[in-house]
């Protein structure tokens, strides 16, 4: 029974003292926990990297994708002459020898161009 009245002794007499080491072991430990929570490299700005990163690959994958399809066009147009025909028929107006040329107004577009034409000529 001796032994234990001395063991409980010794415990409460180490608890109450606080030694230099303990206080240096805490300080130390506070030390190396500061980068892991506050630093450059800590938990609130490493899930802040993540997110950027999410929007930065969707804004690579939509670009990849434009690359390629420019890459595409660009095979099609070194390859053969049907591309080439076909950008010239769409953007500068192309018409080969023996074809007709029509051009198809929609009537909306039709009614609003005769009354400005009506309102020009009065």
């Amino acid at each position: 029974m001796n032994f234990w009245v001395q063991l409980k002794a010794r415990a409460t007499a180490a608890k109450s003292e606080m030694r230099p080491i303990d206080f240096m072991l805490l300080a130390v430990l506070c030390a190396l926990q500061y980068p892991l929570w506050f630093g450059a490299g800590s938990w609130l700005n490493v899930g802040e990297l993540h997110h950027q990163l999410e929007s930065k690959q969707v804004v690579l994958k939509k670009l990849e994708d434009r690359n390629n399809r420019l890459a595409a066009q660009v095979t099609s147009l070194q390859t053969g002459d049907r591309a080439v025909e076909e950008l010239a028929r769409r953007h500068l107006g192309m018409v080969s020898k023996g074809e007709i040329f029509v051009w198809v107004i929609p009537a909306k577009e039709n009614a609003a161009h005769l009354q400005s034409t009506s309102t020009q000529i009065s």
